[in-house]
């Protein structure tokens, strides 16, 4: 199973990869992290770490398709951290030929929505890769919002104005707090964590198999 994190720029996504593989360990899945992304910072992170309780592989390349299926295990879940689409757009498409799950990182601003409409629309990116899938549809996705701000009415006003535009937009928020900008400093230990209740919220609606998760 592949979980593609993906946004037109910066949207904290090493951050998402980084935590929500490290929840999704925790909780007892079978994980393998992969960087789609030149910028090499998954792998920096996961050196200052100490090295990760998971194998962390550097797959930058519009070659992503053919390259990883052959390196994972049965029942195993990759997650990808993506370069930006905005500049690296076959890289992000080949790791959507191949998804489950994409998720689109965003912060629920005026500036980061428009960033997903245009220059890049996002949603024509993932539509594009519809023909080159098995079954000739685009990957199912999910808008995750990040750096949320607590009691914003921004957030609720711009997750139902995504919904409107036909998004999928999960309940679930990350907050903009120094536990996460920071993390990439430190060891990370996800229990309790907005990304562990992202894992829940996944579980909860079959976007993750129930089979191997830890209550």
């Amino acid at each position: 199973m592949i979980l593609a994190h993906i946004s037109p720029r910066t949207a904290a996504k090493t951050t998402s990869v980084g935590w929500h593989t490290h929840a999704l360990h925790e909780r007892g899945f079978p994980v393998s992290a992969f960087e789609a992304d030149y910028s090499r910072q998954l792998a920096e992170w996961d050196a200052r770490a100490g090295g990760f309780p998971f194998p962390v592989q550097q797959q930058a390349t519009p070659m992503f398709y053919k390259n990883v299926p052959p390196t994972m295990a049965p029942g195993q879940i990759g997650v990808v951290d993506c370069g930006h689409a905005e500049d690296h757009r076959s890289i992000v498409q080949s790791v959507l030929r191949i998804a489950d799950l994409a998720i689109l990182n965003t912060a629920p601003t005026a500036a980061d929505i428009d960033r997903v409409e245009r220059p890049l629309a996002m949603r024509e990116l993932i539509d594009e890769v519809a023909v080159l899938r098995p079954d000739g549809n685009p990957p199912p996705t999910w808008v995750l919002l990040t750096r949320t701000i607590s009691r914003a009415r921004a957030t609720n006003q711009w997750r139902h104005y995504l919904q409107e535009e036909g998004w999928n937009v999960f309940t679930t928020t990350i907050p903009h707090r120094t536990m996460y900008a920071r993390s990439v400093l430190k060891p990370v230990t996800a229990r309790g964590s907005a990304y562990d209740e992202l894992v829940t919220e996944m579980i909860d609606r079959g976007l993750l198999p129930k089979a191997g998760a830890q209550a």
